[in-house]
């Protein structure tokens, strides 16, 4: 997981983190922190292992190995919230201005053009459920509901996700 390694020191990847750590810094809902990057990176992971598709998603997308495949599942979980800062600031879509973002780092970290194609999708694509998604972009946006321990927020009575978040009335799924 060497180009995971490589991703989590970059640059802009510390940069993205120390923003949003500020635009967040009194935010009363859940934050967009490293913890918060991998938790989704690990969920997304096992939601593909439980779903079977880990050897057909390596070879639907051309990525040689299952190691390959997933770092690619890894890479996509720890950057996909990495723009929150300038939808914080600018109002734009932090899902794409973080696929922009995450290509420039994925590059850096060694990924192939196929992989930065696969992961930046799923990172476009994790904001919401729609028809015409990716795997990858189906599970990152589950893995990114999952990872939110709701039933603990001191907000989860203002939170105007809370009532569709599986992880709403459950202790623990993942």
């Amino acid at each position: 997981m060497e180009r995971i390694d490589a991703i989590v020191r970059d640059h802009l990847f510390r940069e993205c983190l120390d923003k949003n750590r500020t635009a967040e810094e009194n935010r009363e809902f859940c934050k967009h922190d490293l913890q918060h990057f991998v938790d989704v990176a690990r969920i997304t992971y096992i939601l593909l292992l439980e779903s079977d598709a880990l050897v057909s998603f390596t070879q639907d997308n051309n990525l040689g190995s299952l190691q390959a495949a997933k770092e690619v599942v890894y890479a996509a979980g720890i950057l996909h919230d990495i723009g929150r800062w300038r939808q914080y600031e600018t109002g734009e879509d932090h899902s794409v201005i973080g696929a922009e973002m995450a290509a420039e780092i994925l590059e850096r970290a060694g990924f192939s053009p196929q992989e930065i194609r696969i992961i930046t999708r799923a990172i476009r694509e994790h904001r919401e459920q729609r028809e015409g998604m990716s795997l990858l972009g189906e599970l990152l946006h589950r893995a990114d509901n999952l990872s939110r321990a709701c039933h603990e927020c001191g907000a989860k009575d203002k939170c105007y996700k809370f009532a569709t978040m599986e992880t709403g009335n459950l202790v623990l799924i993942y």
